[in-house]
């Protein structure tokens, strides 16, 4: 039904009108709060911190370069104070359990609202053959080291009680055409079904039909390659380095390039006997190798392994230029944690480490929105648009807006042209040595908890 509503309002709109609606819809997300707590029967009363109000601060957190409450409850006191609207405490204790308050399933709903919005704004020559791409990834999070995060989440094994950070592994789809994460899924760190694999098959039903999932050789295994041929999709990825790959043999449609028959695997003892009855019992799967001559690179040859079996539509070339592109998931990852400072959680329990996960997840979209719209307006690819300066205008340009209202249209067009004027180099061929200059603190690691260590040096005599 989405989709329907999307391609009607494709055909019926000038590109302008499709740009301003976009803006409108996808960078005012607040408007859609209400709408999600009514379908969720989550009843609030009107008071200072309600739900809409809730949401906007936590996402302004997340973007800000400070994250604390307190910069973000002073950010609440000034807009009020510029609006005429009376004063209110400037403690947090209001604003934290107002966030407290909010279920969870607000913020996943409003997660996949975003990435359906970006989804309906893609350009046809940003695809791919006619296809949408999502590349799947995985990485870590820390978070505060409290009892109720240490039991949710435990810390590495091989770490002593005390001495580590409660650690989640995550699993993200992102947009290859506009870096939009569609979807995640998140478990600890070890422990049965916390694998990416695992991780990947539950948000697998958010896959676009008709798409194409592209991902590391982690993923190409059976199971994964026969669930995207029952699943209406396509799977591209490098061929597994346990799978003896032998050219000589299977269906030859080109020089490095056949057919083979995956044959199905025993039962793992993860699967259900009935959805193993519904796997095929063998799967064909294309092996394609090529050689990467630039210098520099550490790999020298690329085996792939995929499910796109036309030769002709899907040229070798085509093919190893889309899997090089595939690097661009760990640039999202990197703006993620490394730009929006989602690396290590400030959260003290699960219910809100999850919440905040989740804001960092909406916040980068409504970025990758900005970046759609300027690229819509302007006609550029989003991901030759620079994340860093759309989010560091995005969170000046806003503060403006919050405080000029009646200049609204002018600041919206400037910050368009702003995110349009700074795009990132072209460089397919560039290539970094893995070398560190600055050195690190020598500093020693915890081996034992913090608190001994203060009570073993303390001094007396000092009140």
């Amino acid at each position: 039904m989405f989709t329907q509503v999307t391609e009607f309002r494709h055909r019926t709109q000038s590109k302008s009108q499709r740009i301003s609606s976009f803006v409108r819809e996808c960078l005012q997300p607040c408007f859609e709060v209400d709408r999600i707590c009514s379908q969720l029967g989550y009843e609030y009363r009107e008071r200072v911190y309600h739900p809409m109000v809730t949401v906007w601060l936590f996402i302004s957190q997340v973007l800000s370069r400070d994250h604390s409450c307190q910069q973000t409850v002073n950010r609440f006191l000034a807009y009020r104070t510029a609006n005429g609207l009376g004063v209110v405490a400037s403690n947090t204790t209001a604003y934290c359990k107002a966030r407290c308050r909010l279920p969870e399933q607000l913020f996943e709903q409003l997660l996949s609202w975003t990435a359906k919005m970006c989804r309906g704004a893609v350009e046809e020559n940003w695809l791919f053959h006619g296809r949408e791409v999502e590349i799947v990834d995985g990485w870590t999070l820390l978070m505060a080291d409290t009892k109720e995060n240490q039991k949710e989440y435990p810390q590495q094994r091989s770490q002593r009680k005390g001495c580590g950070f409660p650690i989640m592994r995550m699993v993200g789809l992102f947009s290859f055409a506009t870096g939009v994460i569609q979807a995640s899924a998140f478990a600890r760190y070890q422990g049965k079904e916390t694998g990416e694999t695992s991780l990947l098959r539950s948000i697998m039903h958010r896959i676009s039909p008709n798409g194409i999932l592209l991902a590391d050789r982690y993923y190409a295994t059976y199971w994964l390659l026969a669930a995207a041929t029952t699943g209406g999709f396509d799977l591209v990825a490098r061929a597994h380095h346990l799978r003896i790959i032998d050219f000589r043999r299977g269906r030859k449609i080109g020089s490095l390039d056949q057919i083979v028959e995956y044959q199905k695997p025993t039962r793992p003892r993860w699967m259900d006997k009935k959805d193993y009855d519904l796997l095929p019992s063998s799967v064909s799967v294309r092996h394609v190798k090529y050689r990467v001559p630039q210098k520099g690179f550490r790999t020298r040859e690329v085996t792939l392994a995929m499910t796109l079996l036309n030769a002709s539509e899907y040229p070798v070339s085509e093919l190893s230029e889309l899997y090089r592109r595939r690097w661009e998931v760990e640039l999202h990852i990197r703006n993620l944690k490394t730009h929006m400072q989602m690396e290590h959680l400030r959260c003290k329990t699960p219910s809100m480490v999850r919440k905040e996960i989740h804001c960092h997840l909406i916040g980068y979209n409504l970025v990758r929105a900005s970046m759609i719209a300027s690229s819509l307006r302007y006609s550029w690819k989003p991901t030759r648009l620079s994340f860093t300066n759309a989010m560091q205008a995005l969170e000046e340009f806003l503060a403006v807006i919050r405080l000029q209202a009646h200049r609204v249209i002018d600041q919206w067009n400037t910050l368009m042209q702003t995110i349009a004027e700074r795009r990132v180099g072209w460089r397919p061929g560039r290539q970094e040595k893995r070398v560190v200059k600055k050195r690190p603190k020598s500093y020693k690691l915890m081996r034992t908890p913090r608190n001994p260590n203060r009570n073993r040096f303390a001094t007396t005599g000092y009140a």
